[in-house]
C-alpha cells in the first residue's frame, strides 16, 4: 500500500470518527476530506487510471460495512464509499460515491421515520410499493403524553379527510360548468306576466327568487301541474306552503314562501309530474318579488308537433264523409269493372260507391311510389270530364257516382291509362 493510499484511509477513519462522535468536528472532518480526496483524484490521474477518479477505492475482501441513514433509510454501505460534508451552515450531510451499488439494500431496507425521545432510537414503518404505511405504537412506546399521541392521531385523520375532500381535474371541470350555468350570460331575459307577476323561462338558467319576511312570494306553477315534492335546502327558517287556483283543467298548483328572517339564502327543487324547478331563494330586507311564473318553450313546440300530426292524420285518414251523412250498406254498390295493364302499379284493386260518392283503392303505397299519381276523369257524352276528387292514404274519394271513368298517367304514345266502369248501371 503506497503513501498516498495510507493518508485517504487515515483521513477517512479520522473523518469519520469526527462524523459519528463529534458532531462539532463537521467542518474540520469536510476540510480534511476535500484535502485528501483531491490529492487522492490528483495522484489516480497522474497515474493514468482516470476511471478510478469518480470511486475513490474499489471494494475488495477488506471492505469495512457501517449502518448509516441514506435517503430515509437505514443501509449498509463500505465506509469507502462515503462521502462526508458540511453545508452552510454547519449541518452534517452524506453522500456516497455509487449510489447504484446499493439498490438492493435501499428497495429492502426499513424507513425510519418518527424519533424517539431516546437518541439514536426510531419508530420503525413498514414498507410496501412505493408507499409508507405506520405501524401505530402505544404512547408510552413513543416517549409521548397521551394529549400529544392524540393530537398527532387527529392531525393524520384531518390529512386522510383533506385527500378525500380534494377535487381531481375532472371534478374541477364539473365544477366550471356549474359555474357558467349560474353566470346565466346566455340565459333568456325575464318578462312582466299577468298582474306583475315575474315570468322565467323554465330552465333556462337557476333563478334567485328575491323574498321578504312577513311578505308572501308566490311561485306559479303551468296549469294541470301537480307537485310530487318540495326539498328545500333550510326547512327551518324557510316555509313552503301549497295552494291551488281555479278547478278541473285549469287549477294550477302555487308555492307559497315565506322567509323568517333576512339577509339568508338557500335553495329549493320542486318536482312535479312534468318537470323539476331549481330555484336559489334570497331573503331582504326590504325587496322582494310577489309572484313569479314560467314559460315553457319545449311545450310551445310540443303543441305545434302535436297539431301537425292531427292534421297529418285527417288527410290520411281512411274515408270521411261529410258531416251527419251515415252509410247505409243497402246502398253499397261494389260491382264495376277495371281495365288496364297489370303491371301498372298505380292500377286499383277495388272501386266501390254509396250512392253519393265513389271510392277507388289503390294497392297501399303504390300511389305514392309512383312518379306521377294517375288523374281521374269522367266520361260524359264521349268526352273526357275532370272531376273533384281528393286523396286520403291509398284511395280516392270522388265527389259523384260515375258510369264510365278513366285513370290517365303521362301524354301522347307515353299515355298510359285504366279504364273503370260501373256494371248494372240503369
Amino acid at each position: 500500500m503506497n503513501l498516498m493510499n495510507k493518508k485517504f484511509y487515515l483521513a477517512l477513519a479520522v473523518c469519520t470518527a469526527f462524523f459519528f462522535v463529534t458532531p462539532a468536528g463537521i467542518a474540520e472532518c469536510s476540510a480534511l476530506w476535500e484535502s485528501v480526496s483531491g490529492d487522492f483524484r490528483e495522484a489516480v490521474l497522474e497515474s493514468g487510471k482516470e476511471e478510478m477518479a469518480t470511486e475513490p477505492v474499489s471494494a475488495d475482501e477488506t471492505a469495512e460495512m457501517v449502518e448509516i441513514e441514506y435517503d430515509g433509510k437505514m443501509i449498509s454501505v463500505d465506509i469507502r464509499d462515503l462521502i462526508l460534508m458540511a453545508d452552510g451552515e454547519g449541518g452534517q450531510k452524506v453522500d456516497l460515491g455509487d449510489p447504484s451499488r446499493y439498490g438492493k439494500q435501499l428497495e429492502t431496507a426499513p424507513l425510519y421515520g418518527v424519533r424517539k425521545e431516546e437518541p439514536g432510537e426510531y419508530q420503525n414503518v413498514s414498507y410496501e410499493e412505493d408507499e409508507y404505511y405506520a405501524e401505530p405504537e402505544a404512547p408510552s412506546n413513543l416517549g409521548i403524553s397521551e394529549r400529544e399521541y392524540e393530537e398527532e392521531q387527529r392531525a393524520r385523520r384531518w390529512a386522510e379527510v383533506f385527500e378525500d375532500l380534494s377535487l381531481r381535474e375532472i371534478d374541477d371541470k364539473a365544477l366550471e360548468l356549474v359555474r357558467e350555468f349560474g353566470e346565466a350570460k346566455d340565459a333568456v331575459p325575464p318578462i312582466t306576466g299577468v298582474a306583475g307577476s315575474v315570468v322565467i323561462t323554465w330552465s333556462s338558467y337557476t333563478p334567485k327568487i328575491v323574498c321578504r319576511p312577513m311578505y308572501v312570494t308566490d311561485i306559479i306553477l303551468q296549469p294541470g301541474e301537480s307537485v310530487t315534492g318540495v326539498h328545500p335546502g333550510d326547512p327551518v327558517r324557510w316555509s313552503f306552503v301549497p295552494s291551488v287556483s281555479g278547478s278541473g283543467e285549469n287549477a294550477q298548483t302555487h308555492v307559497m314562501i315565506k322567509p323568517l328572517a333576512s339577509d339568508i339564502s338557500t335553495n329549493v327543487i320542486i318536482n312535479t309530474d312534468r318537470r323539476t324547478y331549481q330555484l336559489d331563494l334570497i331573503s331582504s330586507a326590504k325587496d322582494f318579488m310577489p309572484s313569479v311564473s314560467f314559460s315553457y318553450p319545449g311545450d310551445s313546440i310540443k303543441a305545434w308537433d302535436v297539431f301537425m300530426t292531427e292534421k297529418k292524420k285527417e288527410r290520411e285518414s281512411s274515408v270521411a264523409l261529410s258531416s251527419g251523412y251515415s252509410i247505409d250498406p243497402e246502398n253499397l254498390h261494389l260491382a264495376y269493372e277495371i281495365r288496364g295493364r297489370d303491371s301498372l302499379r298505380w292500377k286499383p284493386i277495388r272501386v266501390w260507391d254509396d250512392g253519393v260518392k265513389t271510392y277507388i283503392q289503390f294497392k297501399k303505397g303504390s300511389t305514392r311510389k309512383s312518379v306521377e299519381a294517375p288523374v281521374l276523369v269522367v266520361y260524359e257524352h264521349k268526352k273526357e270530364v275532370l272531376v273533384n276528387y281528393r286523396a286520403a292514404r291509398d284511395i280516392y274519394i270522388v265527389d259523384r257516382v260515375f258510369d264510365k271513368a278513366a285513370l290517365i298517367v303521362g301524354t301522347g304514345s307515353t299515355q298510359y291509362r285504366v279504364v273503370i266502369t260501373r256494371l248494372n248501371a240503369e
